[in-house]
């Protein structure tokens, strides 16, 4: 049953990140907003998730639908990319995912 909870959530989570990502892309910048976005929301709610809902909402938001939601894999393509195209951008969207990421999550779990 656990399963089914954090398959479900899981394709909720994923459609609200394909949303996102083409509600952001209009944007033709080369800076990645949209896994940016993603990543620094989805750290702020599973902080929140993770420190005020039981294990069952847990297990649905914070694996399933959070889980679906973030994104590592985009963010490391699109690292890369960044990497070998401007090292400054890549610079900045290191620092402001990884650092902020953590940060919300820190600020969430304390609400």
């Amino acid at each position: 049953m656990d399963m089914m909870i954090v398959a479900a959530g899981g394709a909720i989570g994923a459609v609200f990140r394909y949303l996102i990502s083409l509600l952001v892309s209009n944007t033709n910048s080369p800076f990645p907003f949209g896994a940016l976005i993603v990543n620094l929301v989805g750290s702020f709610l599973l902080g929140w998730v993770a420190s005020s809902l039981s294990v069952n909402y847990q297990l649905f938001i914070g694996t399933g639908v959070l889980g679906g939601f973030t994104t590592f894999s985009t963010f490391s393509v699109e690292a890369a990319s960044l990497y070998e195209k401007n090292l400054l951008l890549f610079t900045i969207y290191l620092l402001l995912t990884i650092i902020g990421s953590i940060l919300l999550f820190n600020f969430a779990s304390s609400l």
